[in-house]
């Protein structure tokens, strides 16, 4: 909980550069506590003040009286073009409202996605094209909302569905067609049963929704842990991993204890969020080729660092923030290799004496408040709780947007929404925030035959990512079949039809 409150997530918002003046969208509120330029002024100015370290006081209280001072990066993610409205994004092209992406292009609202074309509302997916509401799956071309699926095509509604086309609300199918509920049809008849559903309507998007949760619920087999080429691995959620204890919702993780959401990470502990990393240690947020980190947060492509926060392209520094590019740091200012070292270790012990050392940044130092970070996703806290916790929180809640319309009043279909509408403002009740309808979201929905958006985008996203029913932890549950004992990340509605992997693969395959 306390390393995910340092993870920005979900959240955009219209500020100012403090630096340049100039209008910016960032993951960064005008009240955020740090200093936050654009990320292109910071890289070319960053200049933060530094100081020299009391070792006979509390080193925390030193370091956040100049790391307030010093300016962080309005969004993190590199090698973008056209990105603007998107945070924790890398080399992509042409999207829109969407966190935590490689190397994709055209997606609009999406979130955890990966080389990822012309696609919407997908959650935590891999190697996808045309698709909406595809959620934990890979491989996939227009499949309008799949579940655990691999290599599925031209299909809708289909859970734990792997090498399938042309079927719809359909689980635990392989190397199937032109199916319906798991009946196998001929392709005439498949063609007339799915024409009753005209998932251009929302009203009957909605229905084939709910159809699909009582699918789960009532007929489909819940394979207990999913793992997919994976070696002497605990935890769940892990593709193409070796070796890694207590881990969750990752790929590529080699020899690792205690991770949380990352990709192609090796040699690591306590940490959340990594993207290629080796060799960290209690640490958030540190991204692309770093090397021997400890104590960190929103670090990218540096090595040997250790409490630093918001550096760029930097090495061997210790209570630093906001550098770029630099060397040998101590609190933010220079010092020669040797210095550095000796002086390092001054305060390592000064630390130790404190009690401080080992310990991650106390919450006051997370540039967000609790409700817009990832802790909020997954351990869920009052205002109140919050608070008391120290964690910083929203003061007050937003306000209706004068003028702003209701969301019962878009359109069932895609094709009804005039210009007016278009235009207009909405405000969402559930999440108390505004969004509108663009050009973009009426082309999109016509193109791939799905309703409009009738609601905040970040809210559906949410509603997709609860379906993968993970928060770091596991439980015990009897087998379905051979009531042997299994752990699971499912919740207890599932009970009774989830499988232990011998029985899941007898029942499946």
């Amino acid at each position: 909980m306390q390393l995910a409150s340092f993870w920005q997530h979900w959240n955009l918002h219209r500020r100012t550069c403090d630096k340049t003046g100039k209008t910016i969208i960032s993951v960064y509120p005008e009240d955020c506590p740090y200093p936050v330029w654009h990320k292109d002024a910071w890289v070319q100015h960053a200049d933060p003040p530094g100081t020299e370290p009391d070792l006979n006081k509390p080193l925390f209280p030193q370091m956040w009286e100049f790391f307030s001072r010093s300016p962080i990066p309005h969004n993190v993610g590199v090698g973008n073009q056209n990105c603007e409205y998107t945070d924790d994004w890398w080399y992509s092209k042409n999207c829109y409202l969407s966190h935590s992406g490689l190397e994709c292009e055209d997606v609009r609202y999406c979130y955890r996605i990966g080389w990822g074309r012309d696609s919407q509302f997908c959650v935590y997916c891999f190697k996808s094209e045309r698709c909406v509401d595809l959620i934990n799956s890979q491989s996939c071309f227009d499949v309008r909302f799949g579940l655990d699926c691999r290599q599925c095509s031209d299909s809708a509604f289909l859970y734990d569905c792997r090498n399938c086309s042309h079927c719809m609300l359909c689980a635990n199918l392989r190397n199937k067609q032109y199916c319906f509920e798991n009946e196998q049809m001929t392709q005439e008849a498949y063609k007339q049963k799915i024409a009753e559903w005209d998932l251009r309507s929302r009203k009957t998007y909605s229905e084939a929704v709910d159809h699909f949760d009582r699918m789960l619920r009532e007929r489909a087999w819940h394979r207990a842990t999913l793992f997919e080429q994976c070696e002497e691995c605990t935890g769940n959620y892990l593709i193409q991993s070796r070796n890694a204890h207590n881990c969750y919702m990752g790929e590529k993780y080699h020899d690792c204890i205690n991770l949380f959401r990352g990709h192609d990470v090796k040699d690591t502990l306590d940490s959340v969020c990594m993207f290629r990393v080796e060799r960290a240690y209690d640490c958030v947020l540190v991204q692309d080729q770093c090397y021997d980190m400890r104590h960190c947060y929103n670090v990218m492509q540096s090595k040997s660092m250790e409490y630093c926060a918001h550096c760029l392209q930097c090495e061997h520094c210790f209570g630093c923030c906001g550098l770029v590019g630099k060397k040998y740091h101590l609190f933010n200012r220079a010092c020669s290799q040797e210095e550095y070292e000796r002086r390092k270790a001054d305060i390592i012990a000064a630390m130790e004496r404190t009690g401080e050392y080992g310990r991650f940044f106390p919450s006051l130092f997370s540039a967000v408040i609790y409700e817009e970070s990832l802790a909020q996703t997954h351990w869920p806290l009052t205002r109140e709780r919050a608070a008391a916790l120290g964690f910083r929180i929203r003061e007050s809640d937003p306000q209706r947007v004068a003028g702003s319309l209701d969301s019962s009043e878009i359109p069932d279909r895609a094709e009804q929404v005039n210009a007016t509408l278009l235009k207009a403002v909405f405000w969402d009740e559930e999440a108390n925030r505004p969004f509108q309808i663009q050009q973009a979201d009426t082309d999109s929905s016509m193109r791939m035959n799905v309703p409009l958006l009738d609601g905040f985008y970040a809210r559906r996203l949410r509603e997709n990512f609860r379906r993968m029913p993970c928060a770091g932890d596991m439980r015990g549950v009897a087998c379905g079949r051979c009531k042997a004992p299994t752990a699971t990340s499912w919740p207890a509605e599932y009970d009774g039809r989830i499988l232990c992997e011998n029985c899941y693969l007898k029942e499946v395959y």
